[in-house]
Formats: C-alpha cells, structure tokens, sequence
C-alpha cells in the first residue's frame, strides 16, 4: 500500500508511477459516475495498477455558446 507521503509525492508528479517513479504509465479509460470520475492508471516497469480520482473544481462559462447568444439575426427587408 502506498504511504499518505507517495500519494501526496504522486499528485505534484502524476506522469510518474507512485510505486516505482518509473515514467512507463499507460492511462485507460474514464469512467463517469453521478458522484466522482475515475481514470484507470498502470506501470508498465512494475505492472501495478491505479485510479486517479478526479473532482469538480470549478465550472465556466462557454464562451462561444455566450457568442452565439450575442449573433442577432439579419432583419428582413
């Protein structure tokens, strides 16, 4: 099991395997829940695998659907 001091090590370096500090990761696929999105991780120097979590942060404003609002349509003559 990783220590609480590699998982924080691995989030400031996430392209390096927690396990090994090999460089050798593959990411797979995302998965979406209603609660969390997960991303499956693995090293292919010591073969262990993992799931980085991800959380909403933060959201923004699309700016080019706040565009299209602002387009007015031609005015028939």
């Amino acid at each position: 099991m990783l220590t609480e001091e590699q998982k924080k090590k691995y989030l400031v370096s996430p392209h390096l395997c927690p396990y090994c500090g090999s460089g050798e990761v593959s990411v797979g696929k995302v998965t979406l829940d209603v609660n969390r999105t997960a991303q499956y991780i693995s090293c292919g120097q010591c073969k262990k695998r993992w799931m980085n979590i991800y959380a909403l942060t933060r959201m923004e404003e699309d700016e080019w659907d706040m565009r299209r609002r602002e387009v007015k349509p031609k005015e028939k003559k």
